[in-house]
């Protein structure tokens, strides 16, 4: 069986930044709101889809968003992006970034065939990850700061 990394365990291999980086940018502004562990829980609760962010004032502590992130999370997420959808992202790019950082890191201790099993890839895939420089598809934001 293939191993696959968590979305919930990225902040254990990448860095904030990292992880803000490779979001999309519809989804970045609800990542600082919330914070990177709920908004990672909520990319593995509900990755792929859309979701309704209801009013404030229709929140309870049983309701099913605030399972996930939290009610605080949530009802900071009412306040700002209540009674509209959101795109909730997959993901697939930090578990990709998280993938390659294992392989390299295991790289020095195990053989590539080793780890073509472990990771279900081709050793030729395993031998272009292990070489390749890490460098992660940050975006940079284009935006000046005004008062810098």
């Amino acid at each position: 069986m293939a191993y696959r990394p968590h979305i919930a365990d990225a902040p254990t291999l990448l860095s904030g930044e990292e992880i803000i980086g490779l979001m999309p940018i519809s989804f970045v502004f609800t990542t600082k709101l919330i914070g990177i562990p709920q908004a990672l829980n909520m990319i593995d609760a509900y990755g792929g889809t859309e979701l309704f962010i209801p009013n404030k004032h229709a929140l309870g502590i049983n309701h099913e968003i605030a399972q996930i992130i939290g009610l605080q999370k949530l009802q900071l997420l009412a306040t700002q992006l209540g009674n509209t959808y959101i795109e909730i992202p997959m993901g697939t790019p930090i578990t990709i970034a998280m993938r390659n950082r294992m392989i390299k890191e295991h790289a020095k201790k195990e053989s590539k065939s080793q780890l073509a099993r472990r990771f279900n890839l081709t050793k030729r895939q395993i031998r272009t990850i292990v070489n390749r420089e890490e460098k992660l598809k940050v975006r940079v934001d284009q935006n000046l700061d005004l008062f810098e």
